[in-house]
């Protein structure tokens, strides 16, 4: 799939059904600004804190210790995975992809977010501009992002920590079923500068039953206010396809929709676009959309 993005005002799309015109209202002051397409090369190429008896200035070193970065991918390595970076010469990607951030900044502009980025049908891009976001987030050295894989089917982050070394990192699934894992255990470094992740991990079955424990809402909380500059992105599974997407959806601050362009009629975007409180919807993503 060729991943090229771009976020469209989508006010005519949602303005479709007349009758549903005072809730649209709603959501119509929420639409993207729109973001430059960018073609991304097909290819091969880790709640609660740690337990008590582990003291906090263990668990800080600890965390630190699993966040020392493996390496760093140059420039030229993003580009071919496809992640955008401060130097790309695209720069209307770029810019757009800080107009996508900035937008996000302004709905909690005092302090951070998570945020849960998902396709409207499978294979439509979610986790290349989950990806994206996160990295953006990462160019303001007074800020770090977070990225957490809640997505079975995805593919990026998987592949990133297998470039740096780290395809064995523990992950969500392995601190859900464990309770002697820490946060500290499953964040892990992701080859770009303040950005971090958490993978799925080594027992991903059973999602919906692990997003809806308590203890993955308590991860959830913890992971945004562990540190007041860390923004979480969600990268979550396809919307037509998996209970898993609204349940994110409902723990997250804000959710942003993708939609493969031309693959998903008015009506359909419609009924999905229904299943997201509209208080959190932040926006909808056109992905692959043709240069004019």
């Amino acid at each position: 799939m060729t991943d090229r993005a771009k976020i469209a005002n989508v006010r005519s799309i949602v303005e479709q059904k007349q009758s549903k015109g005072q809730r649209r209202a709603v959501k119509k002051g929420r639409d993207m600004v729109p973001l430059s397409t960018s073609t991304r090369p097909n290819g091969t190429n880790q709640l609660k804190v740690a337990p008590d008896s582990v003291s906090l200035a263990d668990r800080h070193a600890a965390e630190l210790a699993n966040m020392e970065e493996a390496r760093l991918f140059t420039d030229r390595e993003l580009e071919l995975l496809g992640i955008v970076h401060p130097r790309l010469s695209n720069r209307s990607l770029v810019d757009a992809m800080r107009q996508l951030r900035t937008k996000l900044y302004t709905l909690t502009p005092s302090e951070n977010f998570s945020v849960m980025v998902c396709s409207v049908v499978p294979e439509g891009g979610g986790s290349f501009v989950a990806t994206n976001l996160a990295a953006t987030i990462a160019f303001d050295k007074a800020k770090t992002s977070l990225l957490v894989d809640a997505n079975l089917n995805g593919v990026l982050m998987p592949r990133l920590l297998k470039l740096i070394g780290r395809q064995h990192a523990l992950g969500v699934s392995d601190y859900l079923e464990n309770p002697s894992v820490g946060i500290e255990n499953i964040v892990s470094p992701s080859g770009i500068p303040r950005m971090r992740c958490i993978p799925m991990g080594h027992q991903p079955e059973n999602s919906a039953e692990h997003f809806t424990s308590a203890r993955y809402r308590q991860l959830m909380h913890d992971i945004k206010s562990r540190y007041d500059n860390r923004y979480v992105v969600v990268d979550g599974p396809a919307l037509s396809s998996s209970t898993d997407a609204r349940i994110l959806s409902d723990l997250c601050d804000y959710t942003v929709l993708v939609v493969p362009y031309g693959k998903v009629t008015p009506g359909t975007l419609d009924a999905l676009v229904d299943e997201i409180d509209e208080q959190k919807l932040a926006g909808i993503v056109i992905n692959d959309q043709p240069n004019n």
